[in-house]
């Protein structure tokens, strides 16, 4: 299984071809996703389903992002008609990182389009066809459906539900991804055997060598990572390869706070921090960031993250991509992401030779998918 609006960008960003954000040119003919309120207002959620189906089927897909862009902004403008109802769409500034399917992989694409939207989508994605030639930024070209495990740490329904909200299945085929599922992993399985090898969990083979490129924890207990280290642990040895972990409320300071095997993104830890009531938006210019319409976040146990006095992000402050706009970033942080220990910084697209793993932090409980988006913050 895998994630939700901002936590979908964490999923597919993972495996990538390496490459600098460059303007390619499209030709009429190629297709449009697009991630905006205006097109995709109560698609959007389901986009990433589609792209899943899309990525599994070999077919890759550009995703467009303006480099250097500002929330709101738009990512590139083109002349369309939309593939359902033929409606024509005029110079239309598509934003909120929208994807692109080469013109050369149109046929193919539209036959996986078409049969997601008629026997498995709830609300249906909008898809345009280009009808003249247009250039945009390509920031990342998707390759691969990814794999992802979900941790059955008491709150899995909230993962559930944002996998159930895009519609992606689990390798079984089951769209409501249940406890059953071979990818939703209970903390044993994931400690594995010995609190000695650091790789024997259910997240590597024998080879020690992980099974999944995405792990999910919604609300992992405090208490019980530190009853558990060995799960903290094995999760640091996931983080050697290119992969990414995605925590959110207690799961954050579960994972983060916990030494000597946690601190992945700070040097001292989190305290919790208010739930901020207005937002400042950085980096808006990278795949974890991208977003069209209302944003608020929401409460919980953790509504938000500040360092400790004396603590810093092992990254900087590029690790900060949404936090309360009435104070610096360190304080009240909403959305933050890093590769482990800082060992690249934020904005790479891989860690180099490295290859190290990216580490994703979300305050509060549970967001809700009810759409339509702009309707719904």
């Amino acid at each position: 299984c895998s994630s939700d609006l901002v936590q979908l960008l964490a999923l597919l960003s993972v495996l990538v071809v390496p490459q600098v954000a460059s303007a390619t040119n499209f030709a009429s003919g190629s297709l449009i996703v697009p991630m905006d309120t205006t097109y995709q207002d109560r698609g959007m959620f389901e986009a990433y389903g589609l792209l899943y189906e899309l990525l599994k089927a070999g077919i890759p897909v550009h995703w467009t992002i303006k480099t250097g862009k500002v929330i709101g902004d738009a990512d590139f403008v083109a002349n369309a008609e939309d593939v359902d109802d033929q409606s024509v769409i005029s110079a239309h500034g598509y934003r909120g990182g929208p994807f692109v399917i080469d013109s050369a992989d149109a046929t193919a694409a539209l036959a996986i389009i078409e049969a997601f939207n008629t026997n498995t989508a709830v609300e249906g994605v909008t898809v345009h066809e280009a009808t003249a030639s247009f250039d945009a930024d390509v920031s990342r070209e998707l390759l691969a459906a990814p794999t992802i495990a979900m941790m059955a740490d008491g709150n899995q329904k909230i993962a559930r539900g944002y996998m159930q909200a895009a519609r992606i299945p689990d390798p079984t085929g089951d769209y409501d991804c249940p406890d059953t599922s071979p990818d939703m992993l209970d903390p044993d399985e994931i400690a594995g055997p010995t609190d000695t090898d650091h790789f024997d969990g259910a997240l590597f083979d024998d080879n020690s060598t992980p099974v999944y490129c995405e792990f999910m924890s919604m609300h992992w207990d405090v208490d019980d990572a530190e009853a558990q280290p060995e799960v903290v642990a094995e999760m640091r040895s996931f983080l050697v390869s290119p992969t990414h972990l995605f925590a959110e409320c207690q799961a954050v300071n579960a994972f983060e706070n916990l030494t000597p095997h946690g601190l992945f993104l700070t040097t001292t830890g989190f305290e919790i921090g208010n739930q901020p009531d207005s937002w400042d938006f950085f980096n808006q210019d990278q795949p974890f960031t991208q977003l069209d319409g209302p944003f608020a976040s929401v409460g919980g146990s953790e509504p938000a993250y500040t360092l400790p006095v004396g603590g810093m992000y092992k990254g900087g402050q590029p690790v900060v991509m949404i936090t309360d706009d009435q104070s610096p970033a360190g304080i009240d942080d909403v959305w933050m992401t890093g590769f482990v220990d800082g060992n690249c910084p934020p904005t790479a697209e891989i860690c180099g030779l490295q290859a190290k793993g990216k580490v994703s932090y979300l305050g509060g409980h549970e967001y809700k998918t009810d759409l339509p988006i702009s309707g719904n913050a």
